[in-house]
């Protein structure tokens, strides 16, 4: 667990890299190698939403998690970092039936970008990429008010990572020591791994609806992200 230095440190310690940063990338110095420029390790608090489109149709907080990042404070890239995103159980309908699902969010690979600097002193442009292995494990249903497990297996995951390309929204900002918004829209492919969604055999009371499978809810291209990033400090990555 990190430990927290204090307020007059951290207030310190961000004015320090800013100003590192509004220098570089002020300056517009030409990039060399990568791994000849030097870098700055950059963390964020990071806390949104995310909507799952298609037949799902509903929302899902996201985090609050922390934003590690590594500045390339030469041409204002980001060469690498992560944003874990904590398991959350998301609430929908099924034809009118609410369900729930445990959704885990794997990240694949780095996380990159640039902070682009504007015509206006100290404000930027951030966008960011990094993808997921997007599982859902624990569905259930709520029929006569009693929630009911349905089968989906504990390998249900998207056939190939979500890529996720994060932007500053037009007519508004990020800069380095506050922050800013970001959002985007993304596509969520086919999964696989999954058994079928078996719904309810209740002798008696409910009739056998036969299997759903996921790739029939889920995947879809209108989904949307918006995330606050803010807390600019030193990173230990």
């Amino acid at each position: 667990m990190r430990t927290q230095p204090p307020p007059r440190r951290r207030t310190l310690v961000a004015t320090a890299f800013a100003a590192l940063v509004a220098t570089a990338l002020l300056a517009g110095a030409p990039a060399a190698q990568a791994s000849d420029n030097p870098t700055l390790e950059i963390d964020f608090d990071a806390v949104g939403t995310t909507h799952i489109g298609a037949q799902v149709d509903s929302s899902m907080a996201l985090g609050p998690s922390v934003l590690e990042s590594t500045l390339d404070v030469t041409n204002g890239h980001i060469v690498g970092g992560s944003l874990d995103i904590p398991t959350k159980t998301m609430d929908f309908d099924v034809f009118g039936i609410p369900a729930r699902a445990k959704v885990t969010m794997t990240q694949v690979g780095p996380l990159t970008g640039a902070i682009v600097p504007t015509d206006q002193l100290g404000k930027s442009l951030l966008t960011s990429t990094v993808a997921y292995d997007i599982q859902l494990s624990d569905v259930e249903a709520k029929v006569f008010g009693v929630w009911w497990p349905l089968a989906v297996g504990s390998r249900c995951h998207t056939a190939e990572p979500v890529s996720i390309t994060a932007s500053t929204p037009e007519g508004e900002f990020f800069t380095v020591n506050g922050g800013g918004r970001v959002t985007s829209t993304y596509t969520i492919g086919s999964f696989t791994g999954c058994t079928a969604l078996n719904f309810f055999d209740i002798p008696g009371f409910f009739p056998t609806f036969g299997s759903i499978p996921v790739n029939a809810l889920v995947p879809g291209a209108d989904n949307t992200l918006e995330l606050q990033i803010s807390n600019p400090r030193a990173g230990t990555a």
